[in-house]
């Protein structure tokens, strides 16, 4: 079985940021299963904003690529 690669969803840093935040805060001021998942959304969209900077750090270093003409 041959599966298609799905592109990768274009999100801003800014929200992903706000995400963090956002998570951050509400497991810090919760208890219980509201603080975990909280804390989990927050380690997530940490993640995902890191590996977003990484990428564009890779992709800053390498030449344009030539188009077919």
């Amino acid at each position: 079985m041959v599966l298609k690669e799905v592109p990768p969803a274009e999100v801003s840093r800014v929200l992903l940021l706000f995400c963090v935040a956002a998570g951050a805060l509400v497991s810090i001021a919760t208890k219980g299963i509201v603080s975990g998942f909280a804390g989990g959304f927050a380690v997530g969209a940490g993640t995902a904003l890191l590996f977003s900077r990484l990428k564009t750090q890779r992709e800053a270093g390498r030449p344009p690529a030539e188009e077919d003409s």
